[in-house]
């Protein structure tokens, strides 16, 4: 059993309070707890707190732990009084603060500032920093959503969440970009392919190389080829031959192509769920409805972890408290299967609310594009455009019903197990698409808004989508 069940993360000027919540079944650990003082009680607390933090926690500095039983206080312990010298050391990537993550360049350590990630096998970069590690430059149109990526002779244009872009003009296929914590995440094997690159992953120590890509170096005074392939970690016979150069003679102000090689570690998938809590200043304009928007979250919650209701006033200024939700990748049964996620603690995070997705039709193998537009008990959603409409009826067998059948819902790279039924009903966001209204899209546990039921017939779909039931 664990001791804790959830965390919250406060910061302040100082560093960070953590607030662990004692798992309310658990009698003995409280007792522990109450015996914090006692030599071999504390050093018990010590390793139960430490790995829930080096398990949850591996970017925070923490400064003080409160334990917590419901909205009683159990006891606070400065972080300081959990660790030796020597455990503080070993501890150091818990009491990072703004971590940063190492890549190399040709040998040489580069800092990017947010994590890669490992999602069903593709792996995801930040894209700023590997445009950064690559010399090329991006932009964005705010009104169309479209990112941008120019390198040389090579222009790349997406929206985020499109599972197509455009390399020079010529429309091509991508896996779905997307944005975690305000930071575009794009494929690092589509950037690569895009820019005539190699890229690689080794399994066993989670590194993957993408090599071919080209700097420029500009000759300066005393530069030799020797020097500049030592700087760069290349050799001269290398930067002849990609610069055509017939001698070792070069001249100041000359232009050299360098060859590099990056290699990027990317961390382990989160193995458990976990939630988190981030503090927001509250801006001109802000609404807790738009705010839960934005970060992905119930406003039920968003209200709630705040001790809030629906008419609750804010003030510029004001502090809130942001859940932040971490869902583990769950194995499927197989690749064209769907991970079985519970709506309630699970699937309405890693699919909320303004989300776009992919949705493919389990029996006929056809997809189309919707958004999420609404839905609290599942995910109500709309076609993105008429073509999307076209292909539902289509697949539906000519008109829209409330047949109920498995999908697999695409979003950030993952694939959920579904049911969904394609008849129009009710309010509509989308104006543009042909299509009157939204449709239910129903999930491990999800209910039906009528009666807050769940549906046996949704679920039976989902089980055959998730790879469990035939």
């Amino acid at each position: 059993m664990r001791m804790f069940t959830n965390h919250k993360l406060i910061e302040d000027e100082n560093g960070n309070t953590l607030i662990l919540y004692l798992n309310p079944d658990s009698v003995e650990f409280a007792k522990e707890l109450g015996s914090f003082n006692d030599s071999n009680g504390k050093d018990n607390i010590k390793e139960k707190i430490l790995n829930y933090i080096k398990a949850n926690l591996k970017n925070a500095k923490i400064n003080t732990i409160k334990i917590m039983m419901g909205s009683l206080m159990i006891t606070t312990i400065p972080f300081a009084s959990l660790t030796t010298k020597a455990e503080a050391a070993s501890s150091a990537a818990v009491q990072t603060v703004g971590q940063q993550y190492k890549v190399t360049v040709n040998g040489r350590i580069h800092n990017f500032s947010h994590s890669p990630a490992n999602i069903d096998g593709t792996i995801y970069v930040p894209l700023r920093d590997i445009a950064e590690v690559l010399g090329a430059e991006i932009w964005w149109n705010g009104e169309s959503k479209t990112v941008g990526i120019n390198k040389g002779n090579t222009k790349i244009a997406f929206i985020v969440g499109s599972s197509s872009a455009r390399i020079n003009g010529n429309k091509v296929s991508m896996q779905p970009s997307y944005i975690d914590n305000g930071v575009t995440m794009v494929p690092l094997r589509f950037i690569g392919d895009a820019f005539d690159m190699s890229v690689n992953w080794d399994q066993d120590t989670g590194t993957v190389t993408i090599s071919g890509s080209v700097l420029t170096y500009t000759v300066k005074s005393g530069d030799t080829l020797w020097k500049i392939a030592n700087q760069y970690n290349t050799t001269v016979d290398q930067i002849k031959q990609k610069n055509k150069l017939s001698s070792d003679m070069i001249y100041i102000g000359q232009k050299l192509n360098i060859v590099t090689e990056i290699r990027i570690q990317v961390p382990d998938s989160v193995e458990e769920n976990a939630i988190s809590y981030m503090t927001y200043t509250i801006q001109r304009g802000d609404n807790m409805w738009d705010l839960s928007i934005k970060y992905g979250i119930p406003m039920t919650e968003l209200l709630n972890v705040n001790k809030m209701t629906e008419n609750s006033s804010l003030a510029v200024g004001q502090k809130i408290i942001i859940p932040v939700h971490k869902i583990a990748v769950k194995q499927t049964a197989g690749e064209r299967y769907g991970e079985y996620l519970d709506w309630w603690t699970e699937a309405q995070y890693v699919f909320p609310i303004n989300k776009t997705a992919t949705v493919t039709d389990f029996q006929t193998g056809r997809s189309f594009r919707v958004k999420r537009t609404i839905g609290a008990f599942h995910a109500d959603c709309e076609p993105l455009t008429a073509a999307d409409a076209a292909i539902i009826k289509e697949i539906w067998g000519g008109s829209y019903s409330w047949k109920e059948r498995a999908v697999i819902v695409q979003v950030d790279g993952r694939k959920i197990a579904a049911s969904m039924a394609s008849m129009p009903h009710d309010i509509d966001y989308i104006k543009d698409n042909n299509f009157n209204g939204h449709f239910d899209i129903h999930f491990k546990n999800s209910t039906r808004h009528k009666d807050g039921l769940v549906s046996e017939a949704h679920q039976a779909q989902i089980r055959i989508a998730a790879g469990i039931s035939k």
